[in-house]
């Protein structure tokens, strides 16, 4: 009996001894087919070997779309990035959203206090791109913290530095001014992402005090209107006025034009009676005095008549 199990126990033992290379070569086939690997057109893609970044120039350390081959997964770790997509995070640091809505509670919600003391509330939204993968996956493991971190502080710097009105009507130009100096920083931090945008679609103020913010902002805008109307009103007035001289002057100047021109006409007349009465006085005196009297009689309808063998005339006058 003890022989009968001591042979097949040998028989096992030969069994598995004979089937054993080929489960190590299966093992060793797996191992060497869970090396390759693909990176996606959307994407590139880093090797850790051993928890160190494999290459030496970032051509090297960069793995281009397409298949590729590693070491097995418990020596090479492969980090994909997506270096072609564009991500998106929300900044709810100063704007807490309960219910689809404005946290009620101010103790709760987040807040920005501006320049001259107002308390407001801030949605923000940053849309980046990956722009150096290596510094994204080996350098900074915490990149999306990092960035709310940064746009959170440069929001809570520019609204100090700013007024309510300034911060409510001057949303694009503190989008610009968060986006740039972000940036700035995030390049300081070598986190290897662009900035495309940031964007605000959340600037209110608290709910217990909209209903005011509202009243002044109206006032405001009514305020905006009437200065516009008035200076609509003034411009009309000014160009009614400038009218008006442009017409007086210009009829100033046509009468001057011609009271010079008749002065000229009775100049140059009197110069011209002036010559034949330097040569024959007689003569111009003469017509002269008939001229005179003729527009005497003409306005006066009087006629003269001289007698027969007479030399002196009779005036009849009506």
């Amino acid at each position: 009996m003890k022989s009968g199990n001591f042979q097949v126990f040998t028989q096992i033992i030969d069994y598995i001894i004979k089937y054993f290379r080929w489960v190590v070569l299966f093992a060793a086939a797996l191992i060497a087919l869970s090396g390759i690997y693909r990176v996606q057109s959307n994407e590139v893609a880093v090797v850790l070997r051993l928890g160190r970044l494999t290459g030496i120039t970032l051509e090297e350390q960069i793995r281009n779309p397409g298949l590729h081959f590693a070491l097995p997964f418990f020596i090479d770790e492969v980090i994909r990035i997506p270096v072609q997509a564009m991500h998106e995070r929300v900044i709810t640091t100063h704007y807490v959203v309960f219910m689809g809505r404005i946290h009620p509670d101010v103790d709760q919600n987040g807040y920005l206090l501006t320049g001259d003391n107002y308390i407001v509330l801030v949605r923000a939204s940053v849309l980046y791109q990956i722009r150096n993968p290596v510094q994204y996956a080996i350098l900074n493991r915490d990149t999306g913290n990092i960035i709310d971190g940064v746009i959170s502080a440069e929001l809570t710097r520019l609204v100090t530095q700013m007024g309510i009105d300034e911060v409510l009507t001057g949303r694009a130009e503190l989008s610009f001014a968060v986006m740039l100096n972000a940036q700035r920083i995030l390049d300081e931090l070598e986190t290897g992402v662009t900035i495309a945008a940031v964007e605000l679609p959340g600037i209110n103020p608290p709910m217990e005090t909209i209903f005011y913010f509202e009243e002044v902002r109206s006032a405001a805008v009514y305020k905006e209107t009437l200065v516009q109307r008035a200076l609509e009103t003034a411009s009309s007035l000014r160009l009614n006025a400038q009218a008006q001289a442009g017409a007086y002057t210009q009829t100033a100047i046509s009468y001057q034009h011609s009271r010079l021109t008749r002065a000229h006409n009775e100049m140059a007349e009197f110069n011209g009676i002036y010559e034949l009465f330097a040569i024959n006085p007689q003569l111009i005196m003469a017509g002269t005095f008939r001229e005179r009297i003729g527009r005497v009689f003409a306005q006066s309808g009087g006629s003269i008549i001289i007698p027969e063998g007479s030399e002196s005339p009779l005036i009849l006058l009506p």
